[in-house]
């Protein structure tokens, strides 16, 4: 990844008064040639907080927390290093170079100004007296006031195929770029808006930028939502609803609230609730919770009271504790969503619902009461199977052991016996040590390592296990990681994406960014030695085919232990029917390997 060359920083650094940037967050008190301040990020009533404007350095005899500009708005802006750079370059009027002679971010800024440009004409659609008026009636029904609608920039798109469109061409703006942003489509007579008559969200990164939009149907257009595509500046997997207005308040109150939809966030911030964001209309990934991490350590979920937001929930709280957060759930009436709840109940009651929010645990074990008849043996004992998933995602050994105690006491289980099952499910879930992939072929995880090697060799190999688990049971989350990225940019179009593309996907930063260190493990060196194991290989069809078979056969290998454990258990139940259809499955799986 290329580095923002010293001359650059030191170019930054010295067109920059340190005393200026951090009195636009503080206020200063002059100490002789330099400044103090209250610490911004640590309660105190005396100023501990020194400047030096000499050295152009801060240091907190408090906290002790310290650095020079770029340190400070990692810490009060939570960004990353290049992030840093770059904000206070574009402030001095310091260009960035990269290694492309800023091709790229020329590209990127451009589009980036296209999307600034359509938020403003959506935002004059709303605010006109008659193009406006069906979505401003339908946003007071819904209870969104003046200053959300204009805090969040909400805006609306007319009814016709082209209005954006012909605002473009007025302004002399190629529908190739619309095109390339994601705001026209193709139709069977030629272009048109992607968006038409929709309530518009647009969708800001962290620095207000706009990326992307989200499109709520005003006549029942199916979807009810349209999102912006995959574009240059924006993936929706890689960004949260209503952060940038929300991370001021998630970082006081070290704790975050994560709501589903696009309402939910805007009127819990109306009400007070500003330490509110919302993925956008897809399960929370990985990428969101790192960047959600920058803030805070806390999560509550309030998610939807159906069973479709019970799922979004086990899904997030699985992502959420396997990125490092403390996790609680809210849990809202029956069927409704908060922004229901609010309108119903007020938001004070909502608020006593997120005070009152449920330990992961005790979460989890209600939705396994709901799925399993706890008064019997082996439905207690499917019951801790639906929990241990998450259990050993848990980092920490002695929290984990104490969800393991309180596990088997509630379900009235032998706590070795339960510590015993969690044991054979972390491999699944634990990263593998970083050894050399090629000293490892003759193993299983050398074999997934080849299987790897070999899709990131020729990405179109995933369409031959399309539909089988193969992926999923990967052991080595390192490799899983590689062979999700690659399948997820074969689904946004670039159906053979080079081990490059990986790379930058899997760091979340584009080339060019700078010196930042990565929030997981830098995965570059591993997915360039896996390209040259590919390499290696004399007849690639072949050993691909080969791999297949092994994972398979390790597949039905774990299934039939998992057989043998459930008949053992049923027949000291004396459960002879289980034991037959058990047994029955077992053959079959038995003769299935048999077969090849």
């Amino acid at each position: 990844m290329p580095l923002i060359p010293e001359h650059i920083l030191d170019e930054v650094q010295s067109r920059t008064d340190i005393a200026e940037l951090i009195g636009r967050y503080v206020p200063l008190k002059r100490a002789g040639r330099h400044f103090k301040a209250l610490c911004p990020f640590h309660k105190e009533r005396t100023p501990s907080f020194h400047i030096n404007t000499d050295k152009q350095i801060f240091h907190c005899f408090g906290c002790g927390v310290g650095g020079n500009i770029f340190s400070f708005l990692m810490h009060q802006e939570r960004l990353t290093f290049p992030e840093a750079v770059r904000q206070v370059a574009e402030s001095v009027g310091v260009p960035i170079p990269t290694q492309d002679a800023s091709a790229r971010n020329g590209h990127t800024e451009q589009q980036l100004a296209l999307l600034e440009k359509a938020c403003r004409y959506y935002e004059r659609v709303l605010a006109h007296p008659q193009q406006g008026r069906g979505a401003r009636e339908y946003l007071r029904k819904r209870g969104v006031t003046d200053r959300g609608r204009e805090t969040f920039r909400l805006g609306c798109a007319p009814r016709g195929w082209d209005g954006l469109i012909q605002a473009a061409k007025k302004s002399q703006i190629p529908l190739g770029q619309l095109e390339a942003a994601g705001l026209l489509v193709q139709g069977p007579r030629g272009p048109v808006d992607r968006f038409r008559q929709r309530l518009i969200f647009p969708i800001q990164d962290v620095r207000g930028r706009v990326v992307g939009f989200g499109g709520r149907s005003l006549a029942n257009q199916e979807p009810k939502y349209l999102n912006s595509p995959e574009t240059p500046v924006y993936s929706k997997g890689r960004q949260l609803f209503g952060l940038v207005h929300a991370k001021g308040a998630i970082a006081k109150a070290n704790t975050a609230l994560l709501v589903e939809g696009y309402f939910d966030c805007l009127l819990l911030w109306q009400c007070g609730v500003e330490a509110v964001v919302s993925p956008l209309g897809t399960a929370l990934t990985p990428e969101q919770a790192r960047l959600l991490l920058r803030y805070t350590e806390h999560v509550t979920l309030a998610f939807d009271a159906d069973a479709a937001g019970e799922t979004a929930t086990l899904r997030g709280i699985d992502v959420l504790i396997e990125a490092g957060f403390a996790v609680q759930v809210a849990q809202l009436p029956s069927g409704v969503d908060p922004d229901e709840c609010i309108r119903a109940y007020g938001a004070e009651a909502f608020q006593g619902l997120v005070a009152k929010a449920a330990g992961v645990m005790e979460f989890l074990l209600t939705c396994a009461a709901k799925r399993y008849n706890l008064r019997e043996a082996e439905a207690r004992v499917r019951a801790a199977q639906f929990v241990l998933p998450t259990v050993a995602k848990v980092s920490n050994a002695m929290l984990r052991a104490e969800y393991v105690r309180l596990l088997a006491e509630r379900l009235r289980l032998d706590e070795d016996a339960v510590l015993e099952e969690l044991r054979k499910a972390k491999p699944r879930n634990v990263p593998q040590t970083a050894a050399p992939v090629a000293k490892r072929q003759g193993s299983g995880r050398g074999v997934e390592a080849l299987l790897t090697a070999l899709v990131l060799d020729r990405p179109a190999r995933l369409d031959a296990i399309r539909g089988e688990p193969l992926v999923e049971q990967l052991s080595d989350r390192r490799l899983w990681r590689i062979v999700a990225t690659i399948a997820e940019l074969r689904e946004a179009g670039q159906r053979e994406p080079a081990p490059a593309q990986v790379i930058s996907r899997l760091s979340g930063v584009p080339a060019g960014a700078g010196q930042a260190g990565l929030a997981e493990e830098e995965l570059g060196p591993l997915v360039s030695e896996l390209v040259q194991l590919a390499q290696a290989q004399p007849d690639s069809d072949a050993v691909f085919e080969g791999c297949v078979r092994r994972l398979r056969a390790d597949g039905r290998k774990r299934q039939l232990e998992q057989l043998r454990g459930q008949m053992q258990i049923a027949q000291q139940l004396g459960r002879e029917q289980d034991v037959t259809r058990l047994l029955t499955a077992y053959q079959q799986l038995v003769k299935e390997g048999a077969k090849g």
